[in-house]
């Protein structure tokens, strides 16, 4: 991903939550952060954390300590995994256009993609998902049209995950062509 995006923690009534899953690989530490400029709903925040989860793992705060001082070596490895399978997409909805939509992410490791027909896209996800193809539906985020689509993978995972994908959304297009 080319270029730098500014983050919103400038803006004064936005939250913004960041963890070392993504960016770090390191989903498992369950490590993260806030800005929160407000201090009534930084208090509100503080609470429900409390609540919901008392401290971190010793280890887990050590993993995140080491990772954040080596943050360029770890996330470098990151972004060089990212740019690479965002090309590979970008091919991919390319290729897929008659049935799929996009705006190409200016970062992160996901995008959100659309179906082109408008349809809810639950039973398009629910049916990825039996062929082995994870796909959050855009109903979880009030976008039943929409799929949130990770590229993050590693090695040559993803390339073969977009080669399955491939495969069904020519089949999910076919099926919807003789309905």
């Amino acid at each position: 991903m080319e270029g730098k995006t500014q983050s919103a923690a400038r803006l004064p009534h936005a939250t913004v939550i960041g963890d070392l899953s993504k960016a770090f690989s390191l989903p498992g530490v369950r490590t993260g952060w806030m800005i929160e400029h407000d201090p009534q709903r930084r208090q509100q925040y503080w609470t429900a954390r409390a609540y919901f989860s008392i401290c971190n793992t010793t280890t887990g705060e050590i993993l995140s300590e080491i990772a954040i001082r080596k943050r360029d070596v770890v996330r470098g490895k990151t972004q060089e995994v990212a740019t690479r399978n965002l090309k590979l997409l970008e091919r991919f909805m390319a290729d897929h256009r008659d049935v799929l939509g996009w705006i190409p992410p200016q970062g992160g490791m996901t995008a959100f993609p659309w179906l082109v027909s408008g349809e809810n896209d639950r039973p398009f996800c629910q049916t990825a998902s039996e062929r082995g193809i994870l796909l959050a539906p855009g109903d979880c985020f009030d976008a039943p049209s929409h799929f949130r689509l990770g590229f993050a993978a590693a090695g040559d995972n993803f390339s073969k995950a977009l080669e399955r994908f491939g495969t069904f959304v020519k089949s999910w297009s076919a099926k919807m062509i003789t309905a």
